[in-house]
Order: structure tokens, then C-alpha cells, then sequence
């Protein structure tokens, strides 16, 4: 009976033991290693979640990495950009000086020096601009993954900032608006000739827009319109109009109602026909009200008419002192200096009114082309025309014209380059909200990680010093058992 009673407590001693010892060492495991769940079999529903928990903070943690080496590629990208603004600011800046009339031949000699020079700088920033041996002003697209999400991607767009390939894109009208054909006994029965078949569409790189025109519009006007579609198409429009007049036949006094942006009645006396200085005086007197400004050519013998905001130029009643004597009036091209069309005559009494219309000019730093809607021709000769590329690299300033042309160049390449800029601004806004919300992401992760894998040690502690003091109380047990067994074995 006594051996039978020992066997049954040995057995339940030694399982007690085997548990509490098991239970010792998987807290001593979990003590050391930091982790409430060891092996699979520890949390079967737990494992899975707990693995795709980790592998999103790792990759957000490289998105992160990822998103401060993007945010310094368009830093550097920037900081360069601000260089070219520079260089390009300064050389407007000579380009305008370069056309004061106070210079003479050394003086535009040294602006266009110190013009390449800034331009040489522009080039050489563009093309040394690097970050971790990748050109950023002059090359493809670039593109950093900047969340553990594979389909979320911050991309560069290609930059191509050389400057053969930074300018303006230029087209001026050449229809027959710009000619002096429109003579009239009254100035009333004159226009223009715009139409609405006139109309045309604008097509650019970024968008298009359809310019529709009524009678007798203006290139004022119709540049009016057109810039009302800049945020669409990125084309900015001007308008000028030129018109000459010349080959007076006779001294004498002339006069005329002046036809512009309002009218104003003009009275000149002119002693002699190869100097009308006398009739450019009393044309400049009505600026205010006319919006047109008169200017002697060399000989002194003809004047330019320019309105530099596209009004219509009208001469109304050409009256002479003398009976029947005539004056020359003609349309310009946009340049001032070359005709539009031929000269028509203005005859005292008879047919003694003219007009002539203005000149758009279509301005972009992207390519455009203009396509006609119907056959009018008023405004462009042609159904369909591409405008033409005026680069950075070959602006010069040796000449008033030269100079024009620059300041359009040099007015593309800022665009360019702001647009540019602009793109990194939104660019490194967007980044620094992205780093900031995978931070907290991550964060959150890992603590919801940490409260299911990290080991509690408190609860820990306790387990092991219960599993150890049920084992030493186990041992205890034991040992009373084995001597109840001899103490049996001597009364026998």
C-alpha cells in the first residue's frame, strides 16, 4: 500500500516538474530575446500580421531615406535654378542698356562681353548642376520610391535647361490688316478688314484655345483675347502698329484728324517737304489722347507712326493749304522699317482717308502653331503656321533688333526656369508632408507591433518565479516522499 501511495506522488511529482520547468524556460526565452512570440506555433493567428507589420516599417523606413535624398535632389536643383535666374536678370538688365541711344560702338562692344560672359555662366550651371553623379538641369526623368506602397513614385519630369534649348517661340501676323489698301473718300466706309472668319486656334504644348474675332476687331483687342487663354495654352500676345508717312508733294499747311487709340486733330506747317519735322511735333503733342508717337526717319523726309498697343493708325481728311497736293501713307511690318504691302496715296479733297491695322505678336516658351478656321486672311496669310524658335544661345545685343529678340529669349528661358522651380518648390512641400506621415506612420506601427510581439517582463518575472518556486516546492515534495518510503522499508 505504502508503495503503491509513493508511486502515485513520484508520478504526479515528476509531471509537475517537467510543466513548471518547460514553463521557467519559455520565460527565460522570452526575458532574453525580448519577444512574447518566438516561433510560429507560439501565436499562429498573431505570426502573419506580426510579419507584415515589420516588413511595411522597414520599407517605410526606407521610403523615408528615400524621400530626404529627393527632397536634396531638388534642393541642389533649386539652389542651382536661382544661379540661372541670376544670370539671366542681369543679362535683361544688359540687353536694355544695350539699347540707350547714349552708347556708342566700345560701349555695346563691352555690354555684349559681359553678355556672353552671363551666358557662359547660365551654361556652365546647367550643365555641372549634379547630385550623386546624376546632371539634374540637363537630363531624363528621375524618380524616387517614397512609400512602402510600390505604386506611390515621386518623378522629375526631364529637364532640359540648355541653352539652345531655352528661348521664346515667336510668330507675328502677316495678313493684310497691316496694309495701307483702305483709302476712302470717307473715313467712315474704312476698316480693317477683320472678319469673323478671321477666327483661329492656338495650340501649344500645354493646351489649346479657339480665338474667335468680330468686324473690324482690333490686334488690340484680338491680343486681348488671346491672353485671356494664356493659362491655358501658355502664350502670351502683344500688339504694335506701324505706319509711315511720306513723299509730301507740296510745302504748306497740312491737317488731319489723327485716328489711334481716340482722335485728335493734327495742323502742321511744313516749309519744306524733305523735313517734316514741324508735322512729327504736332503728331507727338496729341500722344496722350491718340496713343501714337511720331518719329523722323534719318532723311528726316518721312515720319513713322507707332502705337504700341494695336490700335488702328486713321488719317481722316488729308487737307493742304494748297489745292490737290498729296502725301504718301503706308502699313509697316512689325519690325517698323519694312513695308506691309504697297504705299497708298492720300490726295487732298478726293480720296483723302486711310488706315492701317496693328500686328500680334505670339510669344511662348513652348511650341505653338495657329490653324485657321475658315479662309479669312486678315490676320494670318496662311491656314496653318508653326512658330519659330528664338534660342538663349544665339541672343546677341549688337543691335537694337538683336537686342529685342534677346529679351524675348532671355524672358523664355525665365519661364523655363521659374516653371522649374516652381515644380521643385510643390515638389519638396509634398516630400516634407510625406517624410512627416510615414514618421508617424511608422510609429504607430511599431507600437501596435510592439504591444503583440514585445514580452511583457513583468508577467514574465512572475511566471518564472512561480514555475521556480512550484518546481523547488515539487522537489521538496519528493524528498519527503522518498523518505516516507525507507522510514516504510525499516518497519518492515
Amino acid at each position: 500500500m505504502i508503495g503503491l501511495l509513493y508511486s502515485a506522488v513520484r508520478n504526479v511529482d515528476v509531471h509537475n516538474f517537467q510543466r513548471f520547468h518547460e514553463e521557467q524556460l519559455e520565460a527565460i526565452e522570452r526575458m532574453t530575446s525580448g519577444k512574447a512570440i518566438n516561433r510560429a506555433s507560439d501565436d499562429v493567428s498573431s505570426m502573419g500580421w506580426l510579419t507584415k507589420m515589420e516588413a511595411e516599417t522597414l520599407g517605410s523606413n526606407q521610403s523615408i531615406r528615400n524621400s530626404n535624398d529627393a527632397f536634396s535632389f531638388a534642393e541642389v536643383g533649386d539652389a542651382a535654378l536661382a544661379d540661372c535666374e541670376e544670370a539671366l536678370n542681369r543679362m535683361k538688365e544688359l540687353s536694355i542698356q544695350s539699347m540707350d541711344g547714349a552708347n556708342n560702338a566700345k560701349d555695346i562692344e563691352a555690354i555684349q562681353k559681359e553678355f556672353d560672359h552671363w551666358k557662359e555662366v547660365f551654361a556652365q550651371v546647367v550643365e555641372n548642376t549634379e547630385f550623386a553623379g546624376k546632371k539634374i538641369l540637363n537630363d531624363k526623368s528621375k524618380w524616387f520610391q517614397t512609400n512602402w506602397k510600390p505604386t506611390e513614385v515621386t518623378t522629375f519630369d526631364p529637364i532640359y535647361l540648355k541653352a539652345d534649348k531655352v528661348g521664346s517661340n515667336r510668330m507675328v501676323s502677316d495678313g493684310s490688316i497691316s496694309k495701307a489698301e483702305n483709302i476712302a473718300a470717307a473715313y467712315s466706309t474704312l476698316d480693317n478688314g477683320i472678319a469673323e472668319n478671321d477666327a483661329f486656334i492656338l495650340k501649344s504644348t500645354l493646351g489649346e484655345a479657339t480665338i474667335n474675332v468680330t468686324a473690324k476687331q482690333t490686334a488690340y483687342s484680338i491680343a486681348d483675347n488671346i491672353n485671356e487663354h494664356t493659362a491655358t495654352t501658355g502664350i502670351r500676345a502683344e500688339a504694335v502698329t506701324y505706319a509711315k508717312l511720306s513723299g509730301l508733294s507740296a510745302a504748306g499747311t497740312v491737317n488731319f484728324t489723327l485716328h489711334g487709340k481716340s482722335s485728335a486733330s493734327v495742323t502742321a506747317t511744313i516749309s519744306d517737304t524733305n523735313n517734316m519735322e514741324a508735322l512729327a511735333a504736332a503728331i507727338n503733342e496729341k500722344t496722350n489722347t491718340t496713343g501714337i508717337t511720331a518719329e523722323l526717319t534719318d532723311s528726316r523726309a518721312a515720319i513713322v507712326l507707332y502705337n504700341n498697343e494695336g490700335y488702328d493708325i486713321g488719317i481722316e481728311d488729308f487737307d493742304h493749304s494748297v489745292a490737290n497736293e498729296t502725301i504718301s501713307f503706308a502699313g509697316l511690318q512689325s519690325d517698323g522699317v519694312t513695308l506691309s504691302g504697297t504705299a497708298q496715296t492720300l490726295e487732298d479733297s478726293v480720296l483723302d482717308s486711310g488706315l492701317v491695322g496693328g500686328h500680334i505678336i505670339l510669344k511662348s516658351s513652348s511650341d505653338f502653331t495657329i490653324s485657321s478656321t475658315s479662309a479669312g486672311t486678315s490676320l494670318f496669310s496662311g491656314s496653318t503656321k508653326t512658330a519659330s524658335f528664338n534660342n538663349l544661345d544665339n541672343a546677341t545685343i549688337d543691335t537694337a533688333d538683336n537686342a529685342e529678340l534677346a529679351i524675348d529669349a532671355i524672358d523664355g528661358a525665365l519661364n523655363k526656369v521659374v516653371d522649374t522651380r516652381s515644380r521643385f518648390g510643390h515638389i519638396m512641400q509634398r516630400l516634407e508632408h510625406n517624410v512627416s506621415g510615414l514618421q508617424i506612420s511608422t510609429a504607430m506601427v511599431e507600437q501596435s507591433r510592439s504591444t503583440h510581439e514585445d514580452t511583457d517582463f513583468a508577467a514574465e518575472m512572475v511566471k518564472r518565479f512561480r514555475s521556480n518556486y512550484m518546481s523547488n516546492a515539487n522537489m521538496s515534495v519528493l524528498s519527503v516522499a522518498n523518505k516516507m518510503s525507507k522510514t516504510a522499508l525499516q518497519l518492515i
